[in-house]
């Protein structure tokens, strides 16, 4: 349960990210689907390293 609770968080992390690099930008910013399960999955692959 740590695991998925710090995956989150570094999801959220990410998105909070992403939103103010497209504030800062001043655009839209599109990401593909298979970047962000790719990222998703690394997400929690950190969250499982730093668990252990």
């Amino acid at each position: 349960m740590e695991t998925f609770g710090r995956g989150c968080l570094y999801i959220i992390i990410g998105v909070i990210f992403v939103m103010a690099l497209a504030f800062i930008v001043g655009g839209t910013i599109t990401i593909p689907w298979y970047i962000l399960l790719a990222l998703i999955a690394l997400a929690f692959w950190a969250a499982s390293k730093k668990g252990k």
